[in-house]
């Protein structure tokens, strides 16, 4: 592999500046796409949890390849920065599709919603995959890559704040219904879009295409295969699906609970969001400095129990009608944990795929099977969300009592996972050349 020189203070915030638009695009739908399919398409919700869910299901095929694709493609903008380009356009103009349907049947509201949604879910890791791999491929060291990772996850909990507390803000400023949803997605299209140049920029002298080896190349399959049969990498990606399906269902019913539950309007789902994303982003910096201090699968697990806590906590307050004043702050304390959830998981990544698949240019089929599952447990949650609601008819008082266990029992239970990952520390070595 190119040794690049050391990252300048500049070149680490340009690249920092693509995950505002990842944070946000992410995150909108994950908070907000239900509830927009439901309350405002009056879309079912049992065809709104599969909407939102399947699309993911797509991304475990999907990210990978784009990954391997990634690492293989040579050409005068090296090998990162084509895909980067396309997806930054593409995801946009998708976003703005996903909530300006046009007015249509009920048939024709749901496949157009579900064609946008899973045309947003591909061109987001035309984006996301290649540049998630970019610390492992370019970072000299465990410090340089951890500064990398840091910078990324504090700008993206900005986006994810954007997107979680602004978005619904928009919402109400315009309206509601569909205009005001309409409004909401045209602005947070044209900022992120702008955003997600930093990278781009960045990567100019740095975005090599590895020469093209004489003898036979290993297929697809046989890279996907090198990383799936990485007992280490395997387990951890287990344990941060379980995490993230944890997050994605308190983030997708808080909506629900914040309307229902409180009785407060649109606009307080953004201020709920805030409160919660606001104290995430104030975490990071001091999950990063736990993590050196006693290491980043320790500082996870304590990260993951104070969620569970803080989860159930959520869960009862909006059971027992709690006053929103006593709320918020409950709001801002699961925002502590959450931060830890984020930061650290890719952290741990990032050193096992450097060590793991740096020699060989490998990095991107790595990082797009991390980020299909990222996406996988993003999407379990809000799907488990609508099939709750189901089952429980959609009264809000039954929706309350699962949202004070289940979240935390599922984030409890990547535990065991998590820390058989620490202990296959030893990277799975390349077969010798026969």
């Amino acid at each position: 592999m190119t040794a690049f020189p050391r990252l300048r203070r500049p070149e680490v915030l340009a690249y920092a500046a693509g995950s505002f638009g990842t944070g946000v695009f992410s995150t909108v739908p994950t908070v907000l796409l239900l509830y927009f399919c439901t309350e405002v398409l009056r879309i079912a919700p049992g065809w709104a949890a599969a909407l939102v869910f399947l699309p993911k299901v797509w991304a475990i095929v999907w990210d990978p390849f784009v990954g391997a694709w990634s690492d293989r493609t040579a050409g005068p903008l090296g090998r990162r920065r084509p895909f980067l380009i396309a997806g930054a356009v593409g995801v946009a103009v998708a976003f703005v599709a996903v909530f300006t349907p046009p007015s249509i049947g009920a048939v024709g509201l749901l496949a157009w919603t579900a064609a946008s949604y899973f045309a947003l879910a591909t061109l987001y890791s035309l984006f996301a995959v290649p540049y998630v791999a970019i610390p492992a491929e370019i970072g000299q060291d465990a410090a340089e890559r951890s500064r990398l990772v840091s910078w990324r996850m504090a700008v993206a909990m900005i986006g994810v704040m954007a997107g979680a507390g602004v978005a619904p803000l928009v919402v109400e400023a315009a309206g509601g219904g569909r205009a005001g949803y309409a409004v909401m997605s045209l602005t947070i299209a044209a900022v992120c879009a702008l955003a997600m140049t930093g990278p781009v920029l960045m990567l100019r002298h740095r975005d090599i295409a590895l020469p093209r080896p004489t003898g036979p190349q290993p297929s697809l399959w046989s890279q996907l295969g090198r990383a799936f049969r990485h007992q280490r990498f395997r387990r951890l990606a287990l344990a941060y699906v379980i995490q993230l399906c944890a997050v994605g269902a308190v983030s997708a019913a808080i909506p629900y609970l914040v309307i229902k539950a409180f009785g407060r309007s649109e606009g307080d789902i953004g201020l709920a969001m805030l409160a919660m994303l606001g104290a995430t982003t104030l975490a990071v910096p001091v999950w990063s400095w736990i993590g050196r201090r006693i290491g980043e699968t320790r500082a996870l697990g304590m990260a993951v129990v104070a969620f569970a806590l803080s989860a159930g906590g959520l869960g009862w307050a909006a059971h027992t009608h709690l006053a929103w004043a006593a709320a918020l702050p409950l709001f801002a304390f699961a925002g502590l944990p959450f931060a830890g959830m984020q930061v650290l998981p890719y952290t741990l990544v990032a050193d096992l795929i450097h060590a793991e698949a740096h020699d060989s240019g490998d990095e991107g089929v790595f990082t797009g099977v991390w980020t299909a599952t990222e996406k996988l447990g993003l999407a379990l949650g809000p799907a488990l969300v609508g099939l709750a609601l189901n089952l429980v008819h959609g009264r809000i008082d039954g929706l309350a009592k699962l949202a004070a266990v289940a979240p935390g029992v599922l984030a409890l239970a990547s535990l065991p996972f998590l820390f058989a990952a620490a202990r296959g520390a030893a990277p799975l070595q390349p077969k010798a050349a026969a």
